[in-house]
C-alpha cells in the first residue's frame, strides 16, 4: 500500500478517537464499541505484532506491523508474580526466551513464577533465527542486520505496548490470557488503570477466552470495548454476546457463519476472525459481509489484499 493510502486510512480511523484522550471514561468514541460507524474497511489485525517477520509479542514486532500497515496491534498479556502485565502468549517462558539457560531450576518457569527484573534478564528474540517459525528467513524475507538486531530483544511490558499506540494513534487489542485462580475484578482494575495512565481508553479493545475478565471490566467502565474470544459459537449467540455487553465477537473458523455475521451486523457487534494467513483465505474473507476485522501473524499480506480490494471499490 502506498504510504498516502495508509495515511488516509489510518485518519479514518483517527478521525473516531478524537476524544477522550487521557481518560477511560471520555471513551465513547472508541472505534471498536458496538455501534459506533466504522470506515467501510476490514481490520488489519497483526497478530503478536507482525511476528511472521519478527519475534511474536516484542516491540520491534509491533513497530514492524505499524510499518506494514497493520491498523491493529494484536497483543497477548500476562500478568507477573509482581502484578506486572508482559506481553507473552504462552503460560511458560521457554518457548520464545532463553529462559532456561538463565533460570534452569526454574522449571516449567510459569510467567506467573517470574518478577519483572528476572523477565528484563531474557532474551526474547534469538529464538526467532534458530526456529523460522513462518519459513521467512528461509524464503529470504527477513535478513542477516533484522536477524541480528532481533537477539537480545527483551520481553515489553504492556505498559510499554500501550505507550507506542499512544505516541503513534494506533489501535491495539489486548488480549488478557486465563490464568487459574486470578481475582478477575483486580485484573480488570489493575487493566484499566493502566490504560488511564497511558491515555489509550479510546485506543484500545480488551479480548478473552475469560469472560469473567470481560465481565469484570465491563461492570466496571462499560466505555472500554471487549471482545469475546471463541472457539466454538454459543448456542444463541447473539443473546449470549448481549448478556456480556461484548462490543466484538471473535470466532474461530468454526465458531460463525455468514447467517450470524448478517445477524451481528445488524446489532452493530463487530466480528474479528483469527488467525488466517493463507493469500486466498484473506481475500475471500475481506470480501465476506459482517467481517469488520481479520487477524493474521503476514499483516503485509493482508494490507495487499485490502489495498487490492479499495482499488476495486473505488473503480
Amino acid at each position: 500500500m502506498t504510504i498516502e493510502g495508509r495515511t488516509r486510512r489510518r485518519i479514518a480511523w483517527a478521525i473516531l478517537a478524537l476524544l477522550g484522550v487521557g481518560s477511560v471514561c471520555a471513551a465513547a468514541s472508541n472505534p471498536f464499541l458496538r455501534g459506533v460507524e466504522r470506515p467501510n474497511t476490514v481490520l488489519n489485525i497483526a497478530h503478536a505484532g507482525a511476528s511472521s517477520l519478527a519475534p511474536q509479542n516484542t516491540l520491534v514486532a509491533g513497530r514492524l506491523a505499524f510499518e506494514t500497515g497493520a491498523d491493529v496491534w494484536g497483543v497477548d498479556a500476562r500478568l507477573m508474580k509482581d502484578g506486572v502485565f508482559v506481553l507473552m502468549h504462552d503460560a511458560t517462558l521457554d518457548r520464545t526466551t532463553d529462559v532456561e539457560e538463565l533460570f534452569p531450576t526454574r522449571a516449567p518457569w510459569s510467567v506467573e513464577a517470574f518478577t519483572l527484573d528476572e523477565i528484563r534478564r531474557l532474551d526474547a528474540g534469538s529464538w526467532f533465527a534458530e526456529e523460522d517459525p513462518f519459513g521467512e528467513i528461509e524464503a529470504g524475507n527477513v535478513g542477516p542486520s533484522e536477524l541480528s538486531a532481533y537477539a537480545g530483544e527483551p520481553v515489553p511490558t504492556l505498559c510499554e505496548a500501550l505507550r507506542f499506540v499512544a505516541e503513534h494513534r494506533w489501535l491495539i487489542d489486548v488480549e488478557i490470557k486465563p490464568t487459574e485462580g486470578i481475582d478477575r475484578e483486580e485484573v480488570a482494575r489493575n487493566l484499566l488503570a493502566l490504560i488511564e495512565e497511558t491515555g489509550t481508553a479510546e485506543r484500545v479493545m480488551v479480548s478473552s477466552f475469560d469472560h469473567g475478565i470481560l465481565r469484570a471490566i465491563k461492570d466496571l467502565e462499560p466505555a472500554i470495548p471487549i471482545g469475546a474470544l471463541s472457539i466454538f459459537a454459543p448456542l444463541d449467540p447473539l443473546a449470549y454476546l448481549n448478556d456480556l455487553r461484548a462490543d466484538v465477537y471473535l470466532p474461530s473458523l468454526v465458531g460463525f457463519t455468514e447467517a450470524l455475521l448478517e445477524e451481528l451486523r445488524d446489532a452493530g457487534i463487530g466480528v474479528h476472525l483469527w488467525t488466517y494467513n493463507a493469500e486466498e483465505q484473506l481475500e475471500r474473507l475481506a470480501h465476506t459481509p459482517g467481517v469488520t476485522g481479520i487477524t493474521t501473524d503476514y499483516p503485509q499480506r493482508l494490507e495487499a489484499v485490502l489495498e487490492r480490494l479499495r482499488h476495486d471499490e473505488s473503480e
